[in-house]
């Protein structure tokens, strides 16, 4: 945890004479509990801060819609907090968003469901408390002719996999949705470690987690880093992702992405920024620090996703102290 007590730490206080650059803010906002009346006010506390230093607005523009991406593939025990989902949801709603235009999106249908996202069944709304629902591998066959929505790799699915429908098992398909359709999205994952990435978080999420036909690349330690990184920086999907919340109401620390709920840990505290790279490096020292306290070997050396998040033309934002102002708000 010592790179983390590098950071600046501000209070919140008035705002700076010139708005901050959004990818160089991390909040770190403290809960009283994990109940929607706990999260509801912490993450209002979250926004107002986030648009007070960044001047970036979280309000509607012309489509009217807001991608909010969860994290589902683990399991009920390791997805992405309901009443996170529903303080997002009530903070957009008060910055003028209509429930119905807020759309809650993740690759797979059978996680979704899994996760309580989506009814059991496909009879009757496919929708989470008055927000519909995607599941991108549902919606990819009629968006893989775009060459915008085709993220091609020589890796190969599985043996066993089933066909995809676009014939090329070497093309995943990126969401329409949040390139086309949403004002901007915001980034809902869950931490745990992982063979692929060595922290499976924010950018995983934004990446892996958000496309049709990834699976492939969770085999494939040498390939995964390079493409969750090159798919997070893609023009039409970067450009939208304002910003990311990570609760540690549970994550997990040994054996992930897979649940194993012997290796999860709790914290309470949720982590904001519009930079994915300095979420999971944060996430990087809870991991190894639950890995210690479980006499298990920490993770290293440090998983070269960090690297390869600043390397070349490809920019994602830092994770070094001295470039990250922290900004530390108590549980309200």
């Amino acid at each position: 945890m010592k790179a983390f007590r590098l950071l600046t730490m501000l209070t919140a206080g008035p705002l700076l004479a010139a708005s901050m650059e959004p990818r160089s803010l991390l909040i770190e906002q403290r809960l009283a509990g994990f109940s929607d009346a706990d999260y509801g006010p912490a993450i209002e506390r979250s926004v107002e801060e986030f648009e007070r230093r960044t001047g970036r607005r979280l309000t509607p523009a012309a489509a009217g819609r807001c991608g909010l991406k969860v994290s589902s593939d683990s399991g009920v025990g390791l997805s992405t907090p309901k009443p996170l989902v529903r303080a997002v949801s009530a903070a957009l709603v008060r910055r003028g968003f209509r429930r119905e235009g807020l759309v809650i999106c993740d690759a797979r249908d059978h996680a979704l469901r899994q996760a309580g996202f989506l009814p059991p069944v496909a009879d009757g709304p496919q929708d989470f408390e008055g927000s519909p629902v995607l599941a991108w591998e549902k919606l990819a066959p009629a968006w893989a002719s775009d060459g915008r929505l085709r993220y091609e790799n020589q890796v190969l699915p599985r043996p066993g996999s089933a066909a995809v429908a676009w014939g090329d098992a070497r093309v995943s398909v990126l969401p329409k949705t949040l390139f086309d359709d949403v004002d901007f999205w915001i980034n809902l994952p869950v931490l745990s470690d992982s063979r692929a990435l060595g922290v499976h978080g924010a950018i995983a999420a934004a990446s892996l987690g958000n496309m049709a036909n990834a699976e492939r690349f969770m085999d494939n330690p040498f390939n995964a880093s390079k493409v969750a990184v090159e798919v997070c920086a893609i023009p039409g999907l970067a450009k939208g992702n304002a910003l990311t919340f990570l609760s540690l109401e549970r994550y997990q620390v040994l054996g992930g992405p897979t649940y194993d709920a012997g290796w999860v840990r709790s914290e309470k505290t949720v982590l904001a920024s519009a930079n994915p790279v300095i979420i999971d490096f944060i996430g990087l020292q809870k991991i190894n620090a639950g890995r210690r306290q479980g006499n298990v070997d920490p993770i290293h050396p440090e998983p070269p996703i960090f690297a390869a998040a600043n390397s070349g033309e490809i920019r994602l934002g830092s994770c070094k102290p001295a470039d990250i102002t922290l900004v530390r708000l108590s549980a309200p």
